[in-house]
């Protein structure tokens, strides 16, 4: 009897000090990952194209804060006589859940004195939902040969 109380007295006093710790998640329950790809497309009238021409922007971001990202993708469009196409990089940030800003250095080509030259674009776009499916946005394109401003409605889905 005594030695069964020996063992059981210990038992009882660090029974009460045990303390639970919670388990490391698992990879299916870890929040989001701050690895994106996005696409994205918009129309951009051209002087030369009879129809609007449609550009599709794609890649890969990667989230430095929750409302900043730097991504780096290609655009692709649907003119032929266009050639602004090419590698892009850039920076985005969100201000609030409504309003976005990004900023964009882009590629592209250009014909002068019949040969092709390569350049650099910027590109200065802001954002701002409306409803859950509608935004209107503002764009300013600034390219060596030209620079234009966009301001139009966009249609999420």
């Amino acid at each position: 009897m005594k030695a069964v109380s020996f063992y059981a007295l210990p038992l009882l006093l660090f029974s009460g000090m045990s303390l639970a710790v919670d388990l490391p998640t698992l990879p299916s329950q870890h929040d989001a990952s701050p690895h994106n790809f996005f696409l994205s497309s918009g129309t951009k009238l051209g002087s030369s194209d009879s129809f609007d021409t449609w550009n599709i922007d794609s890649g890969y971001s990667y989230s430095i804060f929750d409302s900043l990202d730097v991504y780096i993708g290609a655009r692709l469009n649907n003119s032929h006589e266009s050639i602004d196409q090419g590698f892009l990089s850039g920076v985005s940030y969100n201000v609030s859940d409504r309003i976005s800003v990004k900023s964009t250095l882009r590629g592209y080509q250009y014909e002068e004195n019949n040969e092709r030259q390569g350049a650099m674009a910027a590109e200065i776009s802001s954002r701002m939902r409306l409803t859950e499916n509608l935004d209107v946005h503002a764009t300013f394109d600034f390219e060596k040969i030209q620079q234009g401003v966009e301001v139009g409605l966009g249609f999420r889905f």
